[in-house]
């Protein structure tokens, strides 16, 4: 199987726990045409990256602890973003050359 698969799945789960949707894991297997052994290997993974997911007994679903946001795969960023992901790198080494400049004098 390719791991577009398996993030489509993260991604469906997540937004099964999000509506609090997921029924039992009996149900929430076959929602997602999975063995609930898979279910519970999903629940796990998506606990070790951190989602506080819970299980209400008396709903009868998964839910998160909190409101949290779950993204895989890649998009392009915006003129604000790229400026953030670059940390001012351009600036740094300009500042860093015109530092250069002043010593040399």
């Amino acid at each position: 199987m390719n791991l577009t698969k398996y993030f489509e799945r993260f991604e469906r789960l997540h937004r099964l726990i999000g509506k609090k949707a997921t029924g039992s894991p009996v149900e929430l297997a076959d929602i997602m045409n999975l063995s609930e052994r898979a279910v519970f290997d999903y629940i796990k993974a998506m606990r070790e990256m951190g989602a506080p997911i819970s299980f209400c007994h008396n709903r009868r679903t998964y839910f998160y602890e909190r409101e949290v946001q779950f993204n895989m795969g890649f998009r392009e960023l915006n003129e604000e973003e790229k400026n953030r992901v670059d940390g001012g790198h351009v600036n740094l080494f300009s500042n860093y050359f015109t530092d250069l400049s002043a010593l040399q004098k």
